[in-house]
Parts: structure tokens; sequence; C-alpha cells
């Protein structure tokens, strides 16, 4: 008798509404293997949220109008009757951005970080001071309700029928989750619903992503209790594991529900709701302000216009707008009221709109709906001032949006504020308005911008705030990484650049199957610019491992040898992609400055280059290269040591300095036997061909014949010319002549600064350019393009193939990005662009990124382009080059107007840029912004003067600490205008020339941030804060 007095009671309360718990009709889950997303109520609904992560592209306002239109007639068919409804949801929180930052990327990278054992603690932490200071969380979601009234009479019966048989089947649930609420039928009429209202969106260019039901409900509860967001918590649902209940009273302990999933309203609430007054409620540990829609707009606007109205307030809200159909016959009703009360002048107004709808409705077939919407706003529990405050700016909000009016006494301010909490159950206290469904569709919230990625090591910032992740390994939905990355100078691209690769060490990308290490990351570049990177780097990893990172400064002097001849260690060719590296290095060399290449000169090429190889190895005919004592100490050192008995051979014809030579091919294979692989490769260093080698094979029988007949308009034969431009190049470039010297040892992380070696002016010095382009690609990027299939080659010996099996597989695994900066510098080379164009084909297969950074557009060809997979615009400069860079990208006319108006350049919010990049869903086109820290933009920044004080300051300190010193003494990244102020009164007050001014002020600047001084008063007592909060938080 008591158990049914409870129930009976339970079920008087859940009809009055009284508790917090009458507000959730939701039941139990209906899930299966295809199907994860479908709860049921207790009327017998089905609901499932579909999360709409905006917009892939851009779109101008006439592009929403349309999108908005095509809703309409795709979704008016399901909305004609009551069966089906659309809530359209959001909420923007910018309080809870720390945990959105945290949960979307920080703590990833902070468990990277201490897996790879690196202390990247400084960056972190001001990440997570700076990007909740600029950014929001925000969400949005169709919620997709499908009622019993969708079905027919008898169909209803097949329904009352199957539950009939589930009760009977099923042991009684009593307080827990009714599961045999559930319907194949109804579930199947919903499935059907869902798909059509995804389809719909994914063809119009709006990603969408169906929730678990399990997510959908921790959704419902992280927005009814605001405290809860980020905490982990999950429902327990039907299917879950569940452990049994054991209660106290030996009657209640034998029930049978106590074996099965308890009450989702259990699950959910943990605290009742409080009134305050008749506008506010509390619920859990924040006070709620509710505000309807008392009338709709007198011009519908996009979501989007209220999305930038409220985000520069950085308000926390919510809103509901419920779409339902039967607005076909309220409107008959209504416009029957309309005509009868239209005699009287001031009803004039209803009935001209009454027409209106009319004729939209008659003429071009449009649907009318009910549409309400409520919204909430909150603050921490006494906290009611800041509320208010709040509420007021809200409705304003929602009334500047296209005229609406609102109301802030909705009655019951629990029931007002339920209304705009998801997923529990359909209702709202706002005033129903008769909408047409075109005008509705365009106020609901899909117009955001979409990423691909649901996380990302790397958080950029929307331009109303919200926050767009990033993730730099791809993330599954950009399986080729191709970037080209345009601006002028001083418009952020290396700052972007960098922080790409930043984000790549601390990703996934960094976990392989031998443990977590530096991902492989390499760039090419003019000046030192990257400097900052590296060391940044080499700090976190520490001391001993500081090797890993290294920056070098490539000379035309004795220990910065490169022989692009060199070859994996123990193979006497080169594998495919290295042969088509050294033919296009090679075609370089015999090319005339004009760029015009002799007629038979690759063929050539090539077969020279197979010759030299062929004449390094033993077979006959050829000529090895002789061991000698004490060129490689190291090598002798391990020969002694390990006892190695190398073989001698019969000296070469006409050979009188070796009568008994060792060949360095004999040296190789011996220390591949020992297990010396690291030395074999060194020794190999001497066994392959250098570019004087090249004049001999030229000249061998079968190559002279094929080629000495070709006359040039030089009057030269080809074998002539192309051991001119050899010649020329040897005396030219006598690094590029001699065995390789300059070993990047353990390095996993290079930037190879071309700044000494490749001038500009002449076409001599743009060809010299372009050759160390090719040369330094080669010398970084050499083992990023391999791959296991590659052991099996022909050219593989025996004695290396399961040794270059796992280095080739590993590699293969593992992430890598060549980053090849200022690519307008070797442009001009056809041969650097076919090598590009070539990696850039071949990056997918070998996991390999790739991104060209240059000013402008027209610095890329047509063909790398249209192979790039995304590109990155910082700023156009003048209109030629907008017009330019819009031809060249293809871009909209809406991405066109984003391009030409709002790429300002960097300034005190971060630096603007727009992408368009290409993933799984389709292509992506966003404006966003890139907001870093001061400690990130100084180590990452490229202004001259900048980059000038930054070295002072390394030289004379740990370049951790010269770092946090810049950060502090100057919080916006750059001193460029302190500089400035600096040197205009130096050359007042003394008359100074410019370069005196600019050097005084440097060393000035530089004495007071190391003495505290000046403009770094109080440097060093902020700094050993900074140090006690990272000692406490350690």
């Amino acid at each position: 008798m008591s158990g049914f007095l409870t129930e009976l009671l339970a079920s008087a309360s859940l009809f009055l509404r009284q508790p917090l718990e009458s507000f959730c009709d939701v039941e139990t889950n209906h899930t299966d293997a295809v199907h994860q997303d479908r709860l049921v109520t207790l009327r017998g609904e089905y609901v499932s949220v579909l999360r709409v992560n905006g917009l892939r592209t851009m779109c101008s306002r006439a592009d929403v109008e349309a999108v908005a239109e095509q809703q309409r007639i795709e979704l008016q068919g399901l909305l004609e009757g009551t069966g089906h409804v659309i809530e359209g949801w959001y909420i923007s929180d910018p309080d809870q951005a720390r945990v959105a930052v945290d949960l979307l990327a920080l703590n990833g990278c902070e468990q990277i970080s201490r897996m790879m054992n690196a202390d990247f603690h400084d960056i972190i932490n001001e990440r997570r001071l700076r990007w909740p200071q600029v950014m929001r969380w925000e969400d949005a979601c169709y919620i997709l309700w499908t009622r019993p009234a969708v079905l027919t009479r008898e169909e209803k019966k097949q329904v009352a029928a199957e539950r009939k048989e589930q009760v009977k089947a099923w042991p009684k649930a009593g307080s827990g989750q009714r599961f045999t609420l559930r319907s194949e039928l109804m579930a199947g009429r919903h499935d059907a619903f869902v798909a059509r209202v995804q389809d719909s969106m994914s063809n119009l260019g709006i990603s969408t992503t169906l929730l678990r039901a399990d997510e959908s409900i921790t959704l419902a509860r992280e927005t009814l209790y605001r405290e809860t967001a980020g905490s982990g918590w999950k429902p327990t649902l039907v299917g879950d594991p569940v452990m049994p209940r054991l209660p106290d009273d030996e009657k209640q302990s034998k029930k049978t529900e106590n074996l099965l999933w308890p009450s989702l309203r259990d699950q959910i609430f943990n605290a009742d709701a409080e009134n305050q007054g008749g506008q506010l409620v509390t619920v859990g540990d924040y006070t709620y302000a509710p505000v309807d829609m008392l009338l709709g707009p007198e011009d519908p606007r996009p979501f989007s216009e209220l999305l930038n109205t409220l985000g520069r307030k950085r308000l926390p809200w919510r809103s509901s707008m419920i779409l339902e159909g039967g607005g076909k016959a309220a409107f008959a009703i209504k416009e029957t009221g309309a005509t009868m009360l239209g005699m009287f002048p001031g009803n004039k107004d209803i009935t001209r709109a009454f027409q209106a709808i009319k004729r939209m409705r008659e003429t071009e077939n449009h649907n009318s709906v009910r549409m309400r919407m409520t919204a909430s706003t909150w603050a921490p529990v006494g906290e009611d001032k800041l509320l208010r405050r709040r509420a007021a700016d809200l409705s304003q909000g929602l009334e500047s949006w296209g005229g609406c009016k609102t109301t802030r006494v909705p009655g019951d301010p629990l029931e007002a504020a339920m209304g705009s909490v998801p997923v529990l159950s359909l209702g709202s206290t706002a005033t129903p308005a008769l909408a047409p469904l075109g005008d509705a569709m365009g106020m609901m919230p899909w117009m955001r911008s979409a990423s691909p990625f649901p996380q990302g090591s790397i958080l950029f910032r929307k331009p109303d705030g919200g926050i767009w992740p990033f993730d730099p390994t791809g993330g599954g939905v950009r399986e080729h990484i191709a970037d080209i990355i345009v601006a002028p100078p001083g418009s952020g691209k290396t700052v972007l650049g960098n922080t790409i690769l930043l984000g790549l060490l601390l990703s996934s990308a960094a976990m392989g199957n031998n443990g977590v290490k530096l991902p492989l990351l390499a760039k090419l570049d003019i000046g030192h610019a990257s400097l900052g990177f590296i060391e940044m780097v080499r700090n976190a990893l520490g001391p001993d491992r500081a090797h890993e990172a290294i920056f070098v400064e490539m000379q035309m002097a004795p220990g910065f040898e490169v022989n692009i001849f060199d070859l994996q260690v123990g193979l006497e060719y080169p594998l495919p992609l290295e042969e088509v590296a050294i033919d296009n290095f090679v075609s370089l060399l015999a090319t005339p400055l004009d760029g015009q290449p002799f007629e038979g000169m690759d063929q050539l090429v090539g077969d020279v280059i197979a010759e030299a190889y062929r004449q390094c190895t033993g077979v006959a005919g050829g000529n090895p290269k002789h061991y000698r004592e004490g060129i490689e100490p190291l090598v002798d050192e391990a020969i002694h040591r390990l006892g190695l008995q190398l073989p001698h051979h019969a000296a070469a014809e006409g050979d009188l300095d070796s009568a008994d030579p060792t060949w360095w091919r004999d040296v190789v294979t011996a220390l591949i036997a020992a297990g010396e692989h690291r030395l074999a490769g060194i020794a190999q260093r001497h066994a392959v061909p250098v570019l004087q080698d090249l004049i001999a094979a030229a000249r061998a029988p079968e190559i002279f014949n094929r080629y000495s007949k070709i006359v040039l308009p030089t009057h030269e034969t080809l074998i002539d010319a192309f051991e001119r431009y050899i010649m020329a190049a040897i005396k030219k470039y006598p690094t590029l002549s001699e065995p390789t010297q300059l070993d990047l040892g353990d390095a996993r992380i290079i930037v190879l600064d071309l700044a000494r070696v490749a001038p500009q002016g002449s076409e001599s010095a743009n060809r010299q350019t372009a050759l160390m382009y090719m040369l330094g690609r080669y010398l970084i990027g050499r083992n990023f393009f391999l791959h296991p299939e590659y052991a099996d080659l022909p050219v593989m010996p025996d004695n290396v193939r399961e040794y270059h099996r796992s280095r080739f597989t590993e590699m293969k695994e593992t992430i890598k990005r060549l980053d090849l900066e200022e690519w307008h510098r070797p442009k001009e080379a056809p041969q650097v662009d076919k090598q590009a164009i070539r990696d850039v084909r071949e990056g997918r297969k070998h996991n390999v990124q790739l991104s060209f950074i240059s000013q402008r557009s027209g610095d890329f060809s047509a063909d790398l382009v249209g192979q790039s997979t995304a590109r990155w615009i910082l700023k156009c400069g003048d209109e030629r080059e907008a017009n330019e860079m819009i031809e060249n990208f293809k871009l909209t006319p809406a991405s066109a107007y984003v391009v030409r108006n709002r790429l300002p350049g960097p300034g005190r919010n971060g630096a603007p840029f727009f992408v368009v990049m290409n993933a799984a869903e389709g292509k992506y086109e966003q404006l966003l912004v890139n907001v870093l820290g001061p400690i990130e933009l100084w180590a990452f920044s490229s202004t001259p003067n900048d980059t000038a004080l930054r070295s002072r300051l390394f030289a004379r300190m740990p370049s951790s600490r010269a770092l946090r010193c810049l950060a502090i003494v100057f919080p916006g990244g750059s001193a460029e205008k302190e500089l400035a102020r600096r040197k205009a009164l130096a050359m007042k007050s003394s008359f100074l020339q410019d370069e005196q001014a600019q050097q005084g002020v440097m060393d000035a600047l530089v004495d007071e941030i190391l003495s505290g001084q000046g403009i770094a008063g109080g440097l060093y007592e902020r700094l050993e804060a900074m140090d006690e909060q990272q000692r406490a938080a350690a």
C-alpha cells in the first residue's frame, strides 16, 4: 500500500511540476550498435541531440538567407504536423573558458610534456592565463523531438501492444528507468527524422555531430548545474554495467528494481531550486535570470548578429528556440479573429501581417510554425546585483536583434529557467509566435564558425570570441597536409608558423610505437627569426637533451661541407626519391642563369649520376674510394677497438699510390657487421661520389658516345657544357664538392639558417640561393621520405635490409614537418618548384607535412597552389595583391571580402588570419585570430629590432630567463614602440646618426633590463614571485 501511495504522490507532483525533478521528462535510452543517440521520455517521445558545429565556409548576408531558405525547403515537410519538433539550443559561457581550454588543449599538452620529460610549464601556464581572457566557451545543438502524434491511429495501437508485451517480459522497474517505454516503430520514425535533418545540414555546408545518449544527458546536467561543467560525470543508462543496490529496509532490498538501472532523475539532480522573488531562481551554486521573447522580431536577423552583440559583453547566457508544427491550424483560427477585429483601426497592422503570411504560403509555399524562445543568464549565488545587470544586457541584446520584445517577469522563474535547459523536457514560458519557417530557420543557432577538429594542441579565437580548436597532426580529418602561408613582412606569418611547430611538438605527434619522442621538425629560414623557438625548446629539454633541438647557421666554410650524393648507410645506390632530389640539384647546377636548360641535359644528368655511383662500387670498370687512416679518427679507433679484419684489393691499373688498397666500402661493410651503423654512416661519406666524380662519369665511353654529338648554340658539345658548369660549381661552392662534415647528430628539431649562403640581387645570387634551398631541404629532410616498402627494393643489400626496415617503419609512423620560409627567394628556379611539388605529392604516403611561407601569393606556382591543402592568409597588402590572391586561391565573394577588409595585421588582441583548409567533410573557410602570451610572442618574433634585443639578452643571461624578462617588461610581445621613442629622443638631443642612435638605445635598454632599473623597475621582484609560484605548483 505504501509503495502504491508513493508512486501516486510522485505522479501527482510530476504533473503539478513542483520539485526540480518534475522538469525532467526523459526516462531512459533506446540505443543499439547503430543508433547510440536515442532517448525516450515518459510520454513515449524520442529525443536526439545534434551538435551544430557551424558553417564550414564564410557566408555573406545573402548566403545566410539562401542557406536558411534551403533549410526551409528541406525541412518544412517535417513540420507540417505536430509529430516533430526542432529545438535550437545555444550556450555561451566566458567563465567556462578556463575549463574548456584545459579540456580541449592544455591538459593534453601537459601530459605530452611530462611524457617527454620536457618543461614547457611557462608556455602552458601563460596560455592558461591568456586564452580564457579573450575566449569564451560555447555550444549549439538542434534537439530533435519525435512525438507519438507522428503515428497513425493503427500504429499507436501497435505501439501500445508492443509496450504491453515488454511489460510482461521484464520485471517491474519500480523507481528505476522504465525501459519498457521503448518502441521500435517510434524509433524508426525518429531515426528517419534525425537522418533527414543531419543530411540536410551537411549538404548545406553545416557541420554537425550526433551526440550519444550519455553525452546528451551530461550536456543537460552540466547546463543545469554550471558548477559541474567539465567534471567528467556520466549517467548510467540501460545497457551499462550497474552495481546492485542494497537498501537497509529488508522488504525494499528484495525488489528486482535494485538490480536494474537507477532513475535518470535520481542521477541528474543533486540540488533543489529556490525561487528568489518573481525574476530569479537559484539552482546549485548559481542564480539564474530568465528572459522570454514576448514578441518576435519585426526584421528577422541571423543568429550570428545576436552572438556578436552579446559576445562583446562577455555575458554568460543560453537560449532555446522551439519550432513545432501546428502553425497551419493556429494560423486559420487567428486569421479569422484578425479579420473580425480588422474593422478597428488599431488592428490594421495585425490584419496586414496575417495577409503577408498568407501570401507567402500561397505564392511561395511557405509554412508557418509555432516559435517560442526563452533565454537565461546567471551569476554566482549572492551576486544579485551582477546578475540583474547581466539580465538587463541580455534583454537589451535580444531586443536589438531585429526588434524583438522581451519580458523578465515570466511568472514562474524556475519554469522559465528550465525552458533553456536542453533535453530534459520540451517546454517554455515564452509566448508562442506564428513565424514563417524560412524566417525562423534564419534565427536558429547554426551560423557559427565550425572547426573540423573536436580538440587540438592549439586554440585559435573566433572573431566573436569563441574557441576554434586546431590539431596540427591533422586529427584524422587532414590526411595530407601541405600548407601555404602568405602575408607581407610584419604580419605574423613566422609567428603563426612557429605556433604550429610548437603545437605539433606538444601534440600526439610525439607519441609513437617506440615511446614518446620529440617529433621530427625541420625548417629552412633566412635569418634568426626561429632562434627563439629553438632556444625555448632547448630550455624545456634541459642541458642533457639540448642537442635534440639545434639552430645551424649555414656557411661556405670548413666544417659545413654537405655532399648531395650521400646515401642511406650500407647502400651503393640512392633510393628512388633521393635519386629525384639529386637529379634536380645537379640539373640546377647545369642550367644557364636564364633558367632555360639545354636540350638533352636532363637525360645526361641522370645517366652521369648513375654512372658516378656505379664507378664507386666494386663492379668491373669501377674505381671504389680507397680507405686512408687518419681521415676519420672515430672510424679508425673503432676498427682497432673492434679488431676488424679489412680486405685488401689489387690496385687499379695506373694507381701507383695504393699497391694493396682497402676500400671505404669495405670499412662500411665491416662496421655494419659489427653493429656500428652510425660509424658506418660516417665512413660511407667517403665511399660515395662527390661533384668531381661527375666529370669522370661523363667521360665514360657509353655516355660520351651517346651525348658528345649534341652541339649546343654555344658551339660546344653537351658534355663540354656539363663539365664547364660542374667545374664552375666546384670552384664557387667548395663546401658542395667534399665529403660531408656537417653532422646534425641526433637532432630531431632543426632550423637551418641560410642567410649567409643565400644572397639576392642578381641572377647569380638567385641561383646560389636556389641551390642552397635544395641542399638544405636534402640535408634536413632526406630521411623524412622513407617507407618500409623501400627495404624490399633491389638497391637494398641483404646485410642492412632488416635494419632499414625497422628504421623506415619508425620513420613512416612518425609525423614529420618541413617548413620552407621566404619561398620567394628560390621561386625562379623550376627545379626547386619541381622538387617541392614532388615532396607534396609524396607527403601523404610518407606522413610528411610541408609548409611554404612567403610574402605574396604569386610566389607560389599554380601547381603548388593546386597541390596545397590549406592556404593561410594573414594580410594581403595593396589592392593589386588582394586581386591576385583572390584569383590565385579561387576565393568565394564572401572570403574575398574578408581578405580585403578584415585582415589588419597583428594587434593587441592577436594576429587575425584567414584560412582555407581541406578536411574530411569538405573545404573549410574561416576567419580566426592567433592569440599568444608574451613569452611565446618574444620567442617567435621575427621583427628585426625585437630579434636584436632578444639576441643581446640571450648572450647575457639564460635564454629562458631572458624571455621571461622581456615578457614582463614588454607584455605586448614587442619593444618596437619604446625603441622608436628612445631613438627619436637620442637623435634629437645629440644629433646622432640613425645607426648610432639605434645602437645606443638598444644598449641602454639591455642595461636597464639587466639591472632592473628604469623601464624594468621591479622586474626581479616579479621574477622571484613567478619562481615562487612555480615552486609551489611543483
